[in-house]
């Protein structure tokens, strides 16, 4: 029973050094105010595929699932909650009204320190990548 506390502190060192990465990822994250960027929404569209709050939280698992739909199963059509009928593709849909990456993508994927692959197939318009 000598060895108790020890143990205790080993186990406490393992926790620390790997649950690390999470935490300073965290701590890294966004400005160092904490504030959202702004968004330039685009001025003629009326509405994005699916309204904002649920864009905020899935686009991402709404693009992936457009190039499985349409890369793997053909399926080139996306049908949103309200029944409107849209063309999967980041380029023609998606980047037909946010246009400029920079302001629109770039600045919340900087804020959230995540690398997007989108651009590694995807151009924007004007070929730049």
């Amino acid at each position: 029973m000598g060895d108790k506390g020890k143990i205790l502190f080993g186990l406490s060192v393992f926790v620390i050094l790997v649950t690390f990465p999470f935490w300073s990822r965290l701590a890294a994250a966004g400005d160092s105010d904490g504030s959202r960027p702004e968004l330039e929404y685009p001025a003629d569209a009326t509405a994005c595929v699916e309204d904002t709050p649920y864009m905020t939280v899935n686009h991402m698992n709404l693009l992936n699932e457009w190039r499985d739909d349409l890369v793997r199963d053909g399926n080139p059509e996306y049908i949103s909650s309200t029944g409107e009928t849209y063309l999967k593709s980041l380029t023609k849909t998606c980047l037909d009204c946010h246009e400029n990456r920079d302001d629109f993508c770039t600045s919340c994927h900087d804020y959230a320190d995540v690398q997007p692959t989108c651009w590694e197939c995807h151009t924007t318009k004007g070929g730049g990548a």
